[in-house]
């Protein structure tokens, strides 16, 4: 299911735009009564942590939703901590999209400790957040050793140097299902991503790992031992 204004050409009327109180409320209720709804997409709805504190009503009661997509919104830390609940380890949620949200480090930690639990969870998009070292670094040691995650996206967080000592730990152990992962868009440096592929020499599960847009000086020959 997906909610939203649509086909609004250029005459269109201010208050179509992001969802209300009582919208809430309602899709709420439907989630709790629902038995074959699967897919939410709620993208660009100026959700914020008020109106998904409502919405957590019913997402929490719901056992079967397998993709959730809260992409373009305005969902912080706090909302950030009511959605670790959907991540328990009774959890079915495989998809969790929260790109272009306004998640910072403290959402970084709250992910991490959630995803030491979560065993369902195989695609995660956090793209265009404000996660900053930390965050990153909190995020990616909750992928221990009964974490799914096979996708996940981390694209312009402003990750640097604590995040690669923390990617280079987990690949060094290689016990992650994880294929694809994107660190495009951060503030890695050069020394960042020789040491990355150092790592990755051995690795024999990774298909995909964007690296583009970053510190990086010079046409660097990491980018060819990367690929």
């Amino acid at each position: 299911m997906k909610y939203g204004a649509k086909k609004l050409g250029m005459k269109y009327d201010r208050m179509l735009f992001g969802m209300k109180v009582s919208d809430a409320n309602c899709l709420a209720k439907s989630i709790s009564y629902s038995e074959s709804l699967t897919t939410l997409i709620l993208q660009s709805n100026l959700i914020d942590d008020d109106l998904l504190r409502m919405l957590m009503t019913g997402l929490i009661k719901s056992s079967q939703i397998t993709s959730l997509d809260l992409a373009h919104n305005k969902i912080t830390n706090h909302g950030v901590r009511l959605l670790s609940k959907l991540l328990d380890k009774s959890s079915v949620l495989t998809s969790l999209n929260l790109a272009d949200n306004q998640i910072n480090t403290e959402g970084g930690r709250y992910l991490g400790r959630a995803l030491r639990a979560n065993e369902s969870l195989v695609d995660m998009n956090l793209r265009l957040n404000r996660l900053m070292d930390d965050g990153g670094r909190m995020l990616l040691e909750g992928l221990c050793d009964t974490c799914k995650i096979i996708h996940l996206n981390l694209s312009g967080n402003l990750l640097a140097r604590q995040t690669t000592i923390t990617l280079m730990h987990i690949l060094a152990e290689g016990n992650l299902l994880l294929e694809s992962l994107d660190l495009s868009c951060n503030e890695l440096t050069n020394t960042d991503l020789d040491d990355i592929a150092k790592v990755m020499e051995d690795n024999k599960v990774w298909i995909s790992m964007d690296v583009r847009l970053n510190r990086v000086i010079g046409k660097a020959a990491v980018f060819d031992t990367i690929q």
